[in-house]
């Protein structure tokens, strides 16, 4: 198979994660068919069977796609700022702003998993819960080798990693069910300050 071929093939992904991006969005995966997804591109139902099986396939590279982005914005906001302080607080904020412009997607994998089992879903969902933890942690090591935060902790980074992530995860499911709540963004600083301020003393 020539690059070429490849990179036609790599287009028609992109394009088959795309289209079902925006229709899973505005109907819901239980809601949306492959024929629908097919005709949304103007292809026939056989291309998208060439690259996945089933709009369950589909539905796992649109979220295996956003979380990957998710978790690459943080990590560039990260590598920007200086001191473990301010790294804390642009992966919290980057991910979280993220998270708040594709809240239709959230609610949706939030409604699914509740519905039905969709294993691949929650191995995907667990992969970046798993970088993201690391990285954190990684932060949290930083501020105690650099002594910005008391070394006394030091052995609990990952609690306070897995911690961080699984509050993070918590609003974010919050502003899934009900997005009309105002003030996320205080409600995260808040609680990134108030962690900060534990970590130096």
């Amino acid at each position: 198979m020539t690059t070429e071929q490849l990179s036609k093939e790599d287009l028609l992904r992109n394009e088959i994660i795309s289209t079902a991006q925006k229709l899973f969005q505005q109907f819901g995966l239980q809601k949306t068919t492959m024929e629908d997804i097919a005709r949304a591109m103007g292809k026939g139902k056989s291309t998208l069977y060439y690259y996945y099986k089933s709009k369950e396939e589909i539905f796992d590279a649109v979220l295996r796609t956003e979380m990957h982005q998710v978790y690459h914005l943080s990590k560039e906001a990260v590598q920007k700022e200086q001191t473990a302080s301010a790294k804390l607080k642009a992966f919290f904020a980057v991910s979280f702003q993220i998270a708040k412009s594709k809240v239709n997607l959230y609610k949706i994998v939030t409604e699914e998993m509740a519905i039905q089992d969709l294993s691949r879903t929650h191995h995907v969902v667990k992969e970046l819960n798993v970088k993201s933890v690391a990285m954190v942690e990684d932060i949290f090591i930083a501020g105690f080798v650099s002594g910005e935060f008391c070394d006394e902790l030091r052995d609990q980074a990952h609690l306070l990693a897995y911690s961080m992530v699984s509050a993070m995860r918590s609003l974010v499911l919050d502003m899934a069910i009900d997005d009309q709540i105002p003030d996320w963004d205080t409600r995260l600083n808040v609680l990134l300050d108030y962690l900060i301020k534990a970590l130096r003393k």
